[in-house]
């Protein structure tokens, strides 16, 4: 950070915002706070040294484009649009994390070509983790959902035909009656847990 008001600096540092003055068209910060290069461990040289061509070397590839979209569209926003991103940028030591940003226009210059823009950046990392997670466990429980469904309950189904078919037949025998009252009993059971496993997928 560069020497400035010393109210500012400590609002800065309490409020977790970054301000910055980047040059949207040359690709090129000209100042910056401090918070960003703080939490991705870069010196502030090293920081203003990523940050050209949108801080494309330390982006994760996959998320550039991502980065390059909303440049356009904060070049296209009024002053007092917010535009947020969430992407992947490597900290100093080599590891990614998530980073959200919301960042707004402060103010454009003369030649609508330096923007100064405000922006909360903060470390998302644990939360996209569980959001990844819950997208997992939400796969997994539509694919115990399906086979539930159509590879488990088909047979059920078949056998309990088959029980009403015997019922409508009628059994004669006392022993062969309670195995079959058991075999029913049990058939029913299990057709009750096929749809409560079904309920709790959904």
């Amino acid at each position: 950070m560069r020497p400035g008001n010393k109210f500012l600096h400590s609002l800065f540092e309490v409020t977790h915002v970054e301000f910055q003055t980047y040059d949207l068209y040359n690709h090129k910060l000209i100042f910056s706070s401090g918070l960003a290069y703080r939490l991705l461990g870069y010196s502030e040289a090293e920081y203003f040294k990523h940050s050209n061509d949108l801080y494309k070397s330390i982006v994760h590839p996959d998320d550039f484009q991502k980065v390059q979209q909303t440049m356009e569209k904060i070049i296209e926003a009024k002053e007092g649009d917010v535009i947020e991103m969430t992407v992947r940028m490597r900290k100093s030591d080599g590891f990614y994390i998530w980073t959200n940003s919301r960042q707004m226009i402060l103010k454009k210059n003369h030649n609508d070509h330096i923007f100064t823009i405000i922006r909360e950046v903060e470390d998302v990392t644990k939360l996209m983790e569980i959001e990844n997670e819950l997208e997992e466990k939400l796969k997994q429980l539509t694919a115990i959902s399906y086979k539930n469904s159509h590879l488990l309950r088909s047979p059920v189904v078949s056998i309990i035909g088959l029980v009403d078919l015997l019922d409508e037949q009628g059994i004669t025998s006392e022993h062969n009656m309670q195995i079959f009252n058991f075999l029913k009993e049990s058939i029913r059971k299990l057709d009750d847990i096929i749809h409560d496993i079904n309920d709790a997928a959904r």
